[in-house]
């Protein structure tokens, strides 16, 4: 008898990432959530250790203790399906006769999705994107006008206004453009992967391999003021640094005791110069800012320009930025653009707006019977 516990770390492997799959946000969450799931059954009357002894009713157990936990519907379906994704690896590993997480009486109680289909998740509207944009237009024209006062605030204002400009138009992940510390292999975009002549940058794609994606006209100003404001020493910098001061605050301590700097000189070079400032002019490259960076910087920007949302979220998220993007490309280019501009095959994109090819079909419909009723539909009675 197969120990439930003794394949788990099989499992993720399997689905992480990285050449020894040992890295990756699925990775993570999911070996929590497995952890949730052994302690559960664990702790079963029946107590429940192998595969053998596992039955859909330890499932629907399960379920419903998620459900009771006050977390949101998604969240409860978000975790049982790392639960569902294990059992249906252990049936293809000969651990399982069949995925018991999905039987129909395991899967009662965890709540469905209040309907919400393509056109229900965040997209930022022309509205959002246009107020969003604005202001961090005025943000970095304020601290450029005053960078001989404040450089620190300059590099920051437009790196910001960078970033939104980045998400805004050219459909990017931001797991693309940022760090991400839980996928070594995403570690930001650098400027060596952006090429401003040519419109395009080199991220590291979902379907993990380098991919080159256009920069549309609105994104090559922010990018280029941007460039001439950080004026990094190589192009192996970072386009998005962390401003956050205790890693830059590692990072230039490790770099300059390396270099043979001592404590106190180092201690002397912050008196008139901020961190970034230091990394800047001794080419101490800093990392990236992280994905949960990128969204605080999107939160902040969303509370200081008042932005009002009527969703799940109190702010623009970059997935937002995405489906927005999308949403534009459909409509203006079509499904088959949109993919290619994505990084999507045109089955996902037709399956995400939906929505939009039956507002276009109505219209349709609306026009052939207009056009049947102007005609002339009598009866013949």
């Amino acid at each position: 008898m197969v120990r439930i516990d003794a394949v788990i770390e099989d499992f993720l492997t399997d689905k992480g990432k990285g050449q020894r799959g040992e890295s990756g946000n699925y990775r993570q969450d999911a070996s929590r959530e497995l952890d949730r799931f052994v302690g559960f059954l664990t702790d079963h009357e029946d107590v429940v250790t192998t595969f053998d002894e596992l039955d859909s009713g330890h499932l629907r157990e399960y379920a419903r203790y998620l459900a009771r936990q006050g977390w949101t519907a998604g969240t409860v379906r978000t975790y049982y399906a790392y639960i569902s994704a294990f059992c249906g690896w252990a049936v293809r590993e000969g651990h399982l006769p069949e995925n018991v997480a999905q039987r129909r009486n395991a899967t009662e109680p965890i709540p469905d999705n209040g309907g919400h289909k393509s056109g229900d998740q965040q997209a930022w509207s022309v509205e959002d994107r246009q107020q969003l944009t604005t202001f961090v237009d005025e943000q970095a024209h304020t601290a450029i006008d005053e960078i001989g006062e404040d450089r620190e605030a300059a590099i920051k204002a437009c790196r910001d206004r960078a970033l939104v400009y980045l998400l805004s138009y050219s459909g990017v992940r931001g797991a693309e453009v940022l760090r991400d510390r839980n996928d070594e292999r995403r570690q930001g975009l650098y400027w060596e992967d952006v090429h401003l002549e040519d419109r395009y940058a080199t991220v590291f794609a979902k379907k993990q391999r380098l991919d080159d994606r256009g920069l549309p006209e609105p994104v090559l100003h922010p990018l280029q003021t941007y460039e001439k404001i950080l004026d990094a020493p190589s192009e192996n910098w970072p386009v998005f640094p962390s401003f956050h001061r205790p890693t830059l605050s590692e990072c230039l301590t490790d770099g300059l005791t390396a270099r043979g700097y001592t404590t106190t000189e180092i201690e002397e070079m912050h008196t008139d110069r901020s961190q970034i400032e230091i990394c800047i002019g001794f080419d101490v490259t800093p990392p990236s800012m992280t994905t949960g960076a990128g969204r605080h910087v999107l939160k902040r920007l969303c509370d200081e320009v008042g932005i009002e949302l009527h969703d799940d979220h109190d702010y623009l998220m970059p997935h937002g930025a995405r489906r927005g993007a999308g949403e534009v490309l459909v409509r203006t280019s079509g499904h088959a653009a949109a993919a290619r501009a994505l990084d999507n095959s045109e089955e996902v994109v037709r399956e995400h707006y939906s929505h939009i090819e039956a507002g276009e079909l109505a219209d349709q419909m609306t026009s052939a019977f207009q056009e049947v009723d102007q005609q002339g539909g009598g009866s013949s009675e």
